[in-house]
């Protein structure tokens, strides 16, 4: 019983368009070898491995704080604040929790440009098909490995628990400001749902260590003093199943029905003899892209517990460094706005049956810029570096070439769209109306 609390528990606490880079695909502009930026990443097959898992994705959403009027008011505009894999291993009979900060800058799959991992969930038009693209970005950073099941859970259902159990008492580390607008005071005090959460969500509002790695750790000091409190009491687990059934499809997500969730307490009690572990995917916390305080992964502990969890290895990822994204805010954002730019004209030309040199020649100019481009790397070989940038200007001729020659009717511009705020500009970020905060 203690482990389907504390699984239970886990899965609560810690959590235009497509079609143009199909047709550029279609085109032969683009091969698997393409930089992301320009190209989507597609999460590589499952590795195959040794032991039974299932996989279970948890993300915690900022969506309907009510007690305090804070988060998204619509689940479709909502953030994914926490994530977390659950990785129930059938074999060994122990249940293994893999966080990664929501912070992490990545790719996501299906969708060019760069995002924060908090905002895959806004990279599709709808909130299911955003849940389906945050599974498949989680599973790129994972090395192929993919949920079997997801999770979305929304601040108000951690405080209706928090409440049903009656609240908890707690040492706490720092006095601060919380979400729901009370002041709390450092030092040992009794926390209801309100408290609970305001403590688990804290992070710019923190006085003490407030950035993404932090937080994640006060979640983990939250969850095990929950687990501490219901172990052994089968009335608070009822009372916790309770309010997840009330709150189901209004602050509770998943691809599984209730029934499902039922289901799945056997497996949970296969592995009570087990342990239960927790690992982040940490590794540098900084300011990158001009000022945007990110995460990037410790590539070797990334495959380190990949290895420890699965069993399994994995390739180190690659152009997702923060020396090559700032490479990409610095100069590499001039290069694919001139191809994004300079495919519309082209097409245009195209569809209009233009024909002729400068055609010809600003077509030529785009695969080597596409080609030179696709050969820098996280090592930034300078040499690489000057080429992209001779090849970005000899593109930008050839399309003003082009477009003089077609008459092509609408303003030639390659400024990018306010410069420090380069994710608002369709032609970096297919999604570039989320708010990235």
């Amino acid at each position: 019983m203690q482990r389907i609390v504390s699984l239970l528990l886990a899965l609560m606490l810690m959590m235009p368009a497509i079609s143009a880079i199909a047709a550029e695909n279609e085109k032969g502009l683009y091969d698997e070898n393409t930089a992301y930026i320009l190209n989507p990443p597609t999460p590589p097959e499952e590795p195959e491995f040794e032991h039974e898992f299932i996989n279970i994705l948890m993300l915690g959403v900022d969506y309907a704080v009510l007690t305090s009027g804070l988060g998204k008011e619509d689940i479709k505009n909502c953030h994914t604040d926490s994530v977390m894999m659950i990785a129930i291993d059938l074999t060994d009979n122990k249940v293994n929790m893999i966080s990664i900060p929501r912070d992490t800058l990545t790719y996501v799959p299906g969708a060019y440009g760069v995002y924060k991992l908090n905002a895959a969930i806004n990279c599709a038009p709808t909130f299911e098909e955003g849940i389906q693209t945050a599974q498949n970005t989680v599973s790129w950073l994972l090395g192929g490995i993919r949920p079997d099941h997801y999770v979305v859970i929304a601040p108000h259902l951690v405080e209706q628990i928090g409440d049903a159990i009656g609240g908890m008492d707690m040492d706490v580390d720092m006095s601060y400001l919380g979400h729901s607008g009370r002041t709390y005071e450092k030092g040992f005090q009794h926390l209801d749902g309100a408290g609970i959460m305001d403590y688990a969500r804290a992070r710019r509002n923190a006085t003490k260590d407030n950035n993404d790695y932090a937080r994640t750790n006060r979640q983990r000091i939250v969850l095990n003093k929950i687990f501490e409190k219901v172990k052994g009491n089968t009335d608070l687990v009822y009372d916790i199943l309770d309010v997840v059934v009330e709150n189901f499809d209004s602050y509770f997500f998943s691809d599984m029905s209730v029934a499902d969730l039922m289901e799945m307490l056997p497996i949970a009690e296969e592995v009570v003899s087990g342990s239960l572990n927790g690992y982040e995917m940490s590794g540098e916390l900084t300011m990158a892209m001009m000022y945007f305080n990110s995460s990037f992964f410790d590539q070797q502990k990334r495959q380190e517990i990949i290895r420890e969890v699965y069993g399994v290895d994995i390739p180190v990822q690659r152009l997702n460094s923060r020396g090559y994204l700032n490479y990409l805010f610095k100069n590499g954002f001039d290069a694919v706005k001139a191809i994004r730019v300079g495919s519309r004209i082209i097409d245009w030309a195209q569809k209009a049956s233009f024909s002729g040199d400068a055609l010809n020649h600003a077509v030529e100019s785009r695969k080597n810029l596409i080609e030179v481009f696709s050969t820098v790397d996280d090592k930034l070989d300078r040499d690489a570096t000057i080429k992209v940038e001779k090849y970005t200007g000899i593109l930008k001729k050839a399309i003003a070439d082009l477009r003089d020659a077609c008459s092509y009717p609408e303003k030639l511009s390659w400024a990018i769209v306010e410069t420090d705020k380069w994710y608002m500009d369709p032609d970096i970020n297919q999604y570039s109306n989320i708010d990235w905060n």
